[in-house]
């Protein structure tokens, strides 16, 4: 009867690290998807004739990063939005992801153009959508 429960404890603390080791890929897995989806940029397109004005808001690495952001023509028909960052010297900052506003315009046709976007050189992943009111 004795081994019975001495096997019984080994099997419930097997168990134990086994969920715990599961948990812990698990939730790492779930977490860097959940970051990975955070990472897609809205972009809004107000169209006028001839214009995109484009807004959203892009996320920073910490408090102290400023976002710049500039159109370049990469072809006729596609853009690229090109986002740079830089940090305010001297300045004390929480080391958090942190919402920066954006705002730019585009001359190009109203149909047929095509968007992308850089975060200091690397590819972001963005989503135009086309927005019917312009707020700004």
């Amino acid at each position: 009867m004795i081994e019975f429960f001495r096997r019984l404890v080994w099997f419930f603390i097997v168990a134990a690290i086994l969920a715990y080791a599961v948990f812990l890929v698990g939730g790492t897995i779930v977490q860097e998807r959940a970051i990975a989806d955070t990472r897609v940029v809205v972009v809004r397109d107000f169209l006028k004739v001839g214009e995109h004005h484009l807004s959203g808001m892009v996320m920073v690495p910490s408090s102290c990063t400023q976002l710049i952001t500039k159109a370049v023509q990469i072809s006729e028909s596609a853009f690229q939005l090109k986002f740079s960052t830089w940090e305010e010297p001297y300045t004390k900052c929480k080391k958090e992801d942190t919402p920066r506003a954006f705002r730019t315009i585009v001359f190009a046709p109203s149909v047929g153009v095509e968007f992308s976007a850089t975060l200091d050189g690397a590819p972001l992943t963005i989503s135009v959508v086309q927005a019917t009111e312009h707020r700004y």
